[in-house]
């Protein structure tokens, strides 16, 4: 069984990763982005944002993304293999003949929005400080091949579960650091127009509460749930906390936080964080939110996740906010469970270890949160 190991609170400000220009340039690029957004079909969009089935998707073949590639950045592309990254989109990472390698992303044309929101954080972000990276070229149009495909410079590293299980005491600590610097450079953005995950500040297809984007997050897991699986004690758990807890959420600020920066989407090399890669959506609300997802992430993979701990104590002061964490946290293994709309490689099978893993783990937390008298 995991184990869960108490919190640990380093003083100190975050370390320092190094800032980013903002140039004109840039600014010039984040009003073209801006167009793109205004452009793209807002229907098709919103049926995304649903819990409604859009029609499969196959796989692009290889060679269909090096075709595209080579249009796309005007060289010629010589090889592409599919990587296990991306639950929402097909990712593959491209050489080119010059010897550089670089990541294609395609997704739906429901999903188009996401790469325009991709390269609009992605300027925001950069503004800030936090390690994302390049947009080299995409294509929203379905001209280059029949689905929306961008193109991105490929950072080095690996996804942060990947790799954790390898770092040293002192590496997490130090990815640990990059986290919380990251978190700090988050807070330079404005609030939010309300609550969730957006593609820009002037969408507004956002929740006028904190409670109201859990309460989603709750309901469209289960739903994809099996009838006798939505009969677990823990499910009862997470729902009467979440009304329990109702108040505490509603009182919550809508503070922009990385949705998708959790166990994955975190690149990691070194010992360092290098960049975070999936900007599709910032989200607006609690931060603790994703690290209650990395937590289940790293502890359903191996016994411990101290450095995300570490990361979310100075959220996690008082006996509400740890419950929180706990409840956020069961979200999470129930978000991972079940098949998303969305997805384009589906939730772990049934009878593998780490589902095993995140059923226990949901049992853990979701009776954690549930206790008033846990803290």
């Amino acid at each position: 069984m995991p184990s869960l190991r108490g919190v640990r609170q380093r003083p100190g400000p975050p370390g320092g990763l190094p800032r980013r220009a903002w140039s004109d340039r840039q600014h010039r690029r984040l009003r073209d982005d801006l167009v793109i957004l205004s452009r793209l079909r807002q229907p098709e969009c919103c049926l995304a944002r649903g819990n409604r089935l859009a029609p499969a998707m196959k796989p692009p073949t290889e060679q269909a993304v090096l075709q595209a590639a080579s249009r796309c950045l005007h060289q010629e592309a010589v090889t592409a293999h599919r990587i296990p990254m991306g639950r929402s989109h097909f990712v593959f990472t491209v050489e080119l003949v010059s010897g550089e390698s670089v990541i294609a992303r395609i997704t739906r044309h429901d999903r188009a929005e996401c790469f325009a929101g991709f390269a609009y954080w992605r300027r925001q972000l950069a503004r800030v400080g936090v390690p994302v990276p390049r947009v080299l070229s995409m294509d929203l149009t379905g001209t280059v091949l029949p689905w929306p495909i961008m193109l991105l410079e490929q950072a080095t590293g690996d996804d942060l579960c990947n790799v954790y299980v390898d770092l040293a005491a002192a590496e997490k600590r130090t990815v640990a650091d990059d986290l919380l610097d990251i978190q700090h450079r988050m807070s330079d953005l404005p609030p939010g127009p309300g609550y969730g995950g957006i593609a820009s500040y002037s969408d507004l297809r956002c929740h006028p509460r904190w409670s109201d984007v859990l309460w989603e997050y709750f309901t469209g897991a289960i739903d994809q749930l099996t009838p006798s699986q939505r009969q677990r004690p823990a499910i009862g758990e997470v729902r009467r906390t979440i009304r329990e807890l109702r108040p505490h959420f509603d009182r919550i600020d809508p503070l922009p936080y990385l949705i998708d920066a959790t166990h994955q989407n975190v690149l990691v090399d070194g010992g360092r964080v290098t960049a975070i890669v999936d900007l599709d959506e910032v989200g607006f609300g609690d931060a603790l939110y994703p690290l209650g997802v990395a937590r289940a992430g790293l502890l359903a993979r191996g016994p411990e996740a101290d450095c995300i701990e570490e990361v979310a104590a100075p959220l996690c002061v008082g006996p509400i906010r740890q419950r929180v964490f706990d409840l956020y946290s069961a979200i999470a293994c129930l978000k991972m469970l079940a098949p998303s709309p969305l997805s384009v490689t589906g939730p772990p099978s049934a009878d593998s270890q780490i589902a095993s893993r995140l059923w226990t783990l949901l049992d853990i937390f979701a009776t954690a949160a549930a206790h008033r008298e846990y803290a």
